[in-house]
């Protein structure tokens, strides 16, 4: 049977929203007029409001969390189930691949956001996806959030972005020490590809061999330094020629 609030959300919305549909279609200001709906039927009640609380009980022993760029909370767009919400409080747990909402219910607390029912969310100024790869290909793919990193002339450029941890003891005590990983995926004619190695990506590319050879010799040190950068920037350089 369905959620009763759900469904007097999805009420709401349409008797509420055709209503203003005019006066703001002629702005076209799409965020203004969603958050007037949200605020109009109040946040608590969306249907974004729905999933496991958020637990965290790490004792890090160093400064690296398991969270995407901070573990504070930031203003973010999302996609979640086919309908759009602007300004929510989000952040990105990349160690466990979820996808965290601050509710402004009664009571501050963390929602783990029901996964498949997210299409995208913008955060940091990055748009990331929900792409289950690993159904496809399960032997080599990550499911997941991927950041939709570069739209090129005819291929898009993924990044997902995750961590691992080591558990160390001290003492009575176990910390927590996690580090950065990723893998590079490329969609290009109809297929996923991962482009983890220059060997992979010259596949895909054969006739920009040289170039891509000349560009890993000029960017050697950008590479080791900041792998996701030089991968961004190698896309656009194909992506240009």
């Amino acid at each position: 049977m369905k959620n009763p609030k759900k469904k007097l959300v999805e009420i709401l919305f349409f008797a509420i929203f055709f209503n203003i549909y005019n006066i703001y279609s002629q702005s076209s200001n799409k965020t203004l007029a969603f958050n007037w709906f949200d605020n109009t039927v109040k946040k608590e009640n969306l249907p974004i409001n729905n999933g496991k609380f958020h637990t965290n009980f790490d004792k890090l022993l160093g400064t690296v969390d398991r969270y995407y760029i901070s573990d504070k909370f930031s203003h973010a767009n999302l996609g979640y189930e086919n309908q759009e919400y602007f300004d929510v409080n989000l952040k990105y747990d990349i160690y466990k691949d979820e996808l965290i909402l601050k509710s402004e219910g009664e009571g501050l607390f963390e929602i783990n956001l029901i996964k498949e029912n997210v299409q995208y969310f913008k955060v940091y100024d990055r748009k990331f996806v929900n792409l289950n790869l690993d159904k496809q290909f399960p032997l080599n793919f990550r499911s997941g959030y991927y950041e939709e990193n570069l739209i090129g002339e005819n291929f898009i450029f993924y990044i997902k972005h995750y961590k691992d941890k080591k558990e160390i003891i001290k003492g009575t005590e176990t910390f927590i020490d996690y580090y950065y990983k990723n893998q590079f995926v490329l969609f290009i004619n109809g297929k996923y590809n991962l482009i983890n190695s220059k060997s992979e990506l010259i596949k895909i590319f054969p006739n920009e061999k040289s170039k891509i050879n000349d560009f890993y010799l000029m960017n050697r040190n950008l590479k080791s330094e900041n792998e996701s950068k030089f991968m961004e920037n190698l896309m656009r350089y194909i992506n240009s020629i």
